[in-house]
């Protein structure tokens, strides 16, 4: 069987991932967000707590340097992740109800653009990856200086 270019990039990115996810360390210059990009998830984070939900997600990636950024399917290549700028959480619940769905990826969002009322300087994106089964549970968090939206 033979492995597809795309495939041997997307276990190399695994590969990577999951060590970051599970020791959630400095490795290779991979993380190390500023302080503005975990300023604002824990803002969202906090205001879901305090609507009442119980946030489960685990950051996968916040600084990358360009090489690995390149091994990513469908990145950008001037990726807030580049500069630290931009974080990627990885979602199993938010509303409680045991499962992923599009309804905690919705009560994300509105809790995202209230902190970003809130808070003008932490404007950015939030990004979804629905359309893609690895990465559906995903969520890009960004400071760009403005807000949109978007779906991969």
């Amino acid at each position: 069987m033979k492995t597809s270019k795309k495939m041997k990039r997307l276990i190399f990115a695994i590969l990577i991932i999951l060590p970051l996810a599970v020791y959630g360390r400095d490795f290779f210059g991979l993380t190390g967000a500023n302080p503005k990009i975990k300023l604002k998830v824990k803002l969202v984070k906090e205001s879901l707590v305090n609507a009442g939900y119980n946030p489960r997600w685990f950051t996968i990636s916040e600084k990358r340097n360009k090489y690995f950024n390149r091994l990513l399917p469908n990145s950008a290549k001037k990726s807030h992740h580049l500069h630290g700028n931009a974080i990627d959480v990885y979602v199993i619940d938010i509303d409680g109800d045991g499962k992923f769905t599009q309804t905690d990826l919705d009560i994300v969002k509105v809790h995202t653009k209230r902190v970003e009322r809130r808070n003008p300087s932490l404007r950015g994106a939030f990004g979804t990856y629905t359309s893609k089964s690895i990465a559906k549970h995903m969520i890009h968090f960004d400071t760009r200086g403005y807000s949109t939206s978007y779906n991969h």
